[in-house]
């Protein structure tokens, strides 16, 4: 099942579209296609729409069972532990957007995005909204490190807040060491995410820490070790936004990401879920959107992968 909504578009691509999917309202195009005639589809709309807006929802095997694509879109695409949203930009952000489509060719915005893409593989990963440097990506496979996890009050470095940490230290692939520590956070969470992780307020209120006493034990207990996490830069982000934001030294250490090692050996080009990577990769533990237990989770994958 798919579904393809167009905004300000040409309507020979709605003619177009008609001939494979039912348009059951203005610009909105439902049916059942396969994979391929779905992929060509949005190809042909990515090249037809003009300055138009376009989205593409479709069911698929993953812990949503659905994906998304959005073309031409304010709207940003943003990862959280696997599970995919959407966040809506600040002002001036959808001013900055406007301002390039109506400043470059699409052909000269590819160019610039490519070199992008080329100048961020030779130099640390940043977060371009805070210029935060969340270190260099590793490309060989380490058996000293440490596993780093976060729990987050949301997606949104700047607005949100850490609510846990959790770490292993690992020495010739065997945990030696662990850290775990909620924290007290200066707005209370909302249901979701105490749904989501299990921590509620009342145990943010009674066991958290304050970020003071956290952050230098953070700092003590990764050291210079290198990092592993599954979708991690969100984690190194989030954490370097707040050692920022209270004075300390950023985390700039070498990584690797489960995520992209799982995509990389297995030949899956989607992104997984730490859960639907468990289940694939049959691990004895389970993650729990709790931040220790996943760091098990992360550490048993990488050990399975990196022997692979």
């Amino acid at each position: 099942m798919i579904v393809i909504t167009l905004t300000d578009c040409p309507k020979s691509l709605r003619g177009d579209l008609s001939k494979w999917l039912l348009e059951i309202n203005t610009g909105v195009f439902v049916g059942k296609v396969s994979a391929r005639v779905r992929d060509n589809l949005w190809k042909r709309v990515k090249d037809s729409v003009k300055n138009g807006r376009a989205t593409l929802v479709y069911t698929t095997n993953n812990e949503q069972r659905m994906d998304f694509r959005l073309h031409h879109s304010e709207n940003q695409i943003i990862d959280f532990d696997g599970l995919k949203l959407v966040m809506k930009p600040s002002v001036s952000r959808v001013r900055h957007l406007e301002k390039r489509r109506r400043n470059f060719s699409n052909a000269a915005q590819f160019r610039i995005a490519r070199k992008k893409q080329t100048h961020g593989k030779q130099t640390p990963n940043k977060n371009h909204e805070d210029d935060v440097p969340v270190g260099a990506k590793l490309t060989q496979y380490p058996a000293d490190y440490v596993v780093l996890d976060i729990e987050t009050s949301g997606l949104r470095e700047k607005l949100d807040e850490i609510i846990e940490i959790g770490m292993l230290k690992v020495v010739g692939g065997k945990v030696v060491a662990s850290y775990q520590s909620l924290l007290h956070t200066k707005k209370l969470i909302l249901r979701p995410i105490e749904k989501l992780t299990g921590i509620t307020n009342e145990m943010l209120s009674t066991s958290g820490k304050e970020l003071e006493d956290v952050l230098p034990q953070v700092e003590s207990f990764i050291g210079k070790s290198c990092l592993v996490g599954h979708n991690i830069t969100f984690d190194l982000r989030f954490l370097n936004h707040t050692m920022k934001k209270n004075g300390k030294n950023l985390i700039d250490n070498p990584y690797y990401d489960t995520m992209d090692l799982y995509k990389e050996i297995c030949g899956v080009k989607r992104r997984i879920s730490l859960t639907d990577m468990a289940k694939a990769l049959n691990l004895s533990e389970e993650p729990s959107h709790r931040a220790l237990q996943d760091c098990r989770t992360v550490q048993e994958a990488y050990e399975v992968l990196r022997k692979k």
